[in-house]
């Protein structure tokens, strides 16, 4: 009798994951098709790469010549130049293995031998911008990035891309060295000084305010204008677009999510007509939005179009595809884009909005904006703890009600208004019409004079 042949399902138990149970460490991935196939190239960097996925991007090469002028500067800031990038080498070799943990296998499997090096260029670039734009020590220092304004908000696209990250860990291992060394190269130059007759001009060095961490340093670099160190700091992120997720989650009302509601009822104009007004808040981040019930104002934070569109897609992506967030969170950046969907319907919405200074974008066109939004929300699944429940049932249950007079009092203002604006728009539009205006009124009131006396005569005193 022929023996039956074993059937090996090895190779399927490896596709399927059963022969290494562990859960996926990997934090930093592509985008996916879905996402990317609406505007590929909000996904990929075109100024500077960072990390293994775009290392090997033909069109970015030639700017290393500008990360690698960086790195020079630091090391030097550090003191000794050669003893500190080999601390930071052999630092981030003992990284490796979890390094490897936060990619895809291929990628890491390719890049196997200049994995160490990228690390350390792209993670003292990174510090050393942060520190130029920041601390703005050496401003009389020669910076082809930092002389150009539009490099640098380039530069905030392409740090904050999914794709385009370095482990965190790594570039806090690198600051930690580089500030260590700094301050040892400080105390042995002012030692030495002490001890000259004629004390030498110090060096720049590395000096960091002591109220900073690399944290508050990175949340400072992508929000200029706000003091980051008055918020809530974060713990470690997986990466500086996570960072920054993390930062506005920490600092807006986390209490308010909930199910049976994904946005407003009614768009930003007819929200407006029933008597609900808006204001800009500058205090807060852009999750920072809330509502006022006992004066009926929506407080929003500024939506810059040209500078949030490619972190809010991103930040969009690492809520949808990140496997280590739990389905019971929500998802609050994905919820907003949804919210201001319901909000801004039309180019009426984004004109309102634009006059509240809410709303500021340099795109052709009022209609842009709404089909932007439209589109940032395609192919983006919805999750049901929605982010602004609580907000936007206040809102509906605000426009419901009848008998507040703050609302009311929006209403007949609002109507005021319009009445005037067509007055003006009939009666005042060109001199020649304001001019029959005042001959019709001064005809109006010489006839009502000329009947009071008419009929006065009758009744003689």
């Amino acid at each position: 009798m022929l023996e039956e042949k074993v059937v090996d399902m090895i190779p399927l138990k490896e596709k399927l994951g059963l022969l290494n149970p562990e859960p996926s460490t990997c934090t930093i991935f592509m985008v996916p098709d879905e996402l990317r196939s609406l505007k590929d190239n909000a996904y990929n960097p075109h100024s500077v790469s960072i990390g293994p996925y775009h290392y090997l991007n033909e069109n970015l090469r030639d700017r290393n010549a500008h990360k690698l002028d960086y790195v020079l500067h630091l090391l030097h800031r550090a003191g000794d130049a050669v003893g500190t990038l080999d601390y930071c080498g052999k630092a981030i070799q003992t990284l490796g293995e979890r390094v490897r943990a936060c990619y895809a296998e291929d990628i890491i499997n390719r890049l196997k031998e200049e994995l160490v090096e990228m690390l350390v260029v792209d993670g003292c670039f990174i510090i050393e911008l942060f520190h130029r734009q920041v601390i703005k020590q050496d401003t009389s220092l020669y910076d082809p990035i930092a002389d150009n304004g539009s490099m640098v908000s380039r530069l905030r696209h392409d740090l904050l891309l999914l794709g385009n990250q370095i482990p965190f860990f790594v570039i806090q291992k690198l600051y930690d060295i580089i500030k260590e060394q700094a301050a040892k190269a400080e105390q042995a130059e002012q030692a030495e000084q002490a001890e000259q007759p004629q004390p030498q001009q110090p060096r720049p060095r590395f000096n960091i305010p002591p109220e900073y961490s690399l944290t508050s340093l990175a949340l400072s670099f992508f929000l200029p204008g706000k003091d980051v160190k008055q918020g809530r700091i974060p713990p470690e992120p997986n990466h500086l677009l996570e960072l920054l997720h993390k930062f506005w989650l920490l600092n807006s009302d986390q209490s308010r999510s909930g199910s049976g509601t994904l946005g407003f009822d009614l768009s930003a104009s007819e929200l407006r007509k029933a008597g609900i007004r808006f204001k800009r808040n500058d205090r807060g981040h852009l999750l920072d939005i809330k509502f006022t019930g006992n004066d009926g104002v929506i407080e929003i934070p500024p939506l810059s179009i040209g500078e949030l569109e490619l972190p809010l897609r991103n930040l969009i992506a690492l809520e949808q595809f990140d496997f280590s967030y739990s389905p019971s969170e929500t998802y609050p950046v994905t919820s907003y884009a949804l919210m201001m969907k319901t909000l801004i319907r039309s180019s009426g919405d984004t004109e309102l909005l634009r006059r509240k200074k809410i709303i500021i974008s340099d795109s052709e066109g009022d209609e842009a904006v709404p089909n932007l939004i439209r589109d940032i929300c395609q192919n983006v699944v919805f999750h049901e703890n929605f982010y602004f429940h609580k907000l936007c049932v206040e809102v509906n249950e605000y426009r419901g009600s009848r008998c507040h007079w703050q609302k009311q009092k929006a209403i007949w203002s609002l109507r005021c208004h319009r009445y005037f604006a067509e007055l003006k728009s009939d009666y005042f539009s060109s001199p020649w019409k304001v001019i029959a205006f005042l001959a019709g009124l001064v005809l109006l009131i010489l006839t009502g004079l000329q009947t009071f006396y008419t009929v006065r005569s009758y009744y003689p005193h």
